[in-house]
């Protein structure tokens, strides 16, 4: 006579189900033991370099940031042929850091500012499409080149640099005059309609801007 059969408690099956799973676990862990070393090794890798190229970064932005501290003083003083030396250096030794991206740009007013026109339109591209954090400083480097165009008499070329500068960051203090510079450009590249178009936006946009009192009398003028 079969004896009735003991019925388990829930936490039994529980218990039961958690035995059958380790029994599983140790016998996949057995199976592919080498590939799970190595796939456990890669990872602690990974961690491992991350972090320290995480280390390297700060540490090269403490050095990048001191380094440009020293410099800026002179830079804003006008002294720049004295500066680029050091700028250069500082963009070419800590690349990618926040630091190094501000020296490009203080190095391309720099070389702008000397008459070197090919080096700074590079120093300014470069921000613009390396760099680009801060806002202003990506607007002023699209100004930057748009002044090396017109340097050149590119005025075509110029104006629509500028008007970038000034429609894609119109939110910005300097928008108003990237947008009369462009009027002015489009003007003296004889394209006369799209010049009052961009001096009666920047007077409908910022009519109480000091750009706006100098494209007043502009476009009265063409």
């Amino acid at each position: 006579m079969l004896r009735p059969r003991k019925k388990l408690a829930r936490k039994e099956i529980k218990e039961d189900a958690l035995v059958t799973t380790i029994f599983k676990v140790q016998r996949l862990y057995s199976t592919y033991r080498k590939q799970i070393e190595i796939g456990l090794i890669a990872v602690l890798a990974v961690v491992v370099l991350g972090g320290l190229m995480l280390r390297s970064k700060k540490s090269a932005e403490r050095q990048a940031s001191a380094r440009l501290g020293l410099t800026e003083p002179a830079y804003f003083s006008g002294e720049y042929q004295r500066v680029i030396p050091e700028l250069t250096s500082i963009q070419e030794k800590y690349p990618g850091t926040p630091s190094a991206g501000e020296a490009v740009f203080y190095l391309g007013n720099a070389q702008f500012a000397v008459g070197n026109l090919d080096q700074a339109e590079a120093c300014f591209r470069r921000y613009a499409e390396d760099y680009g954090q801060n806002r202003a400083f990506k607007a002023s480097s699209l100004a930057g080149m748009a002044a090396v165009q017109e340097a050149r008499k590119q005025y075509e070329k110029a104006a629509v640099l500028y008007e970038k500068a000034g429609r894609n960051y119109q939110d910005l203090f300097s928008a108003p005059s990237y947008l009369m510079n462009a009027g002015r450009c489009y003007a003296a590249a004889n394209d006369i309609a799209k010049g009052k178009q961009l001096y009666q936006i920047l007077l409908d946009k910022y009519p109480d801007s000091n750009a706006a009192q100098e494209a007043r009398a502009l476009i009265e003028s063409l």
